[in-house]
């Protein structure tokens, strides 16, 4: 049985390996439990924030609650000297005739130049991967943790036929439903600014 310390003796070296392993593997657990690597979603490997960055229309969408009967939807990105992107998301419930705003964080959850994002809002995460996305960035695809999860974004109110098309052959191959696509109406009248 090993001696007792007394208060003024060092600690044993093999109690302080054991402590430090310990605090690495606490950081490393905590790591990977905020920022864990995309499971079975192929993201983009050219991903450049800065070049994401800007004023995004939210053309279409798989539906969810936070998100449901509101038209007029987008999404403004601003790059941090980090790799981060600041968010802030709007749009209008046309019934109660009132813009909705959300801010929040996208933090990298992979290499700098992978399309793997993690939504920081109110303090929870939720996946954020960009799976297909035009070579001059008008027009990305987002899928969340599953491909149950979509959006189609575009720098413009509309896309184009030919864009429209490539876009949604991109995100059948990516595994999304595009039949449950909601496409939202984006008639800008009195639309407020990002």
């Amino acid at each position: 049985m090993p001696a007792a310390l007394s208060h003024g003796s060092p600690m044993p070296r093999q109690w302080l390996l054991i402590l430090m392993l310990c605090g690495l593997v606490f950081a490393c657990g905590l790591s990977a439990h905020t920022h864990p690597a995309p499971r079975d979603i192929a993201v983009i490997q050219n991903f450049d924030a800065a070049r994401y960055a800007g004023q995004w229309f939210v053309l279409a969408r798989i539906d969810h609650p936070a998100e449901q009967g509101l038209i007029q939807t987008g999404v403004y990105y601003r790059s941090n000297d980090d790799g981060s992107l600041a968010m802030v998301q709007r749009g209008l419930d046309p019934e109660r005739k009132q813009w909705t705003k959300r801010e929040s964080l996208a933090l990298p959850a992979g290499a700098a130049h992978e399309g793997a994002l993690k939504i920081s809002a109110q303090g929870a995460y939720s996946d954020y991967h960009v799976v297909a996305l035009d070579t001059d960035y008008r027009w990305a695809l987002v899928v969340g943790a599953s491909t149950d999860r979509a959006w189609v974004l575009s720098r413009t109110p509309s896309l184009r036929a030919e864009d429209r098309s490539r876009l949604l052959q991109q995100a059948r191959a990516a595994g999304v439903n595009t039949e449950q696509l909601l496409w939202v109406p984006q008639e800008r009248q009195g639309a407020p600014l990002l």
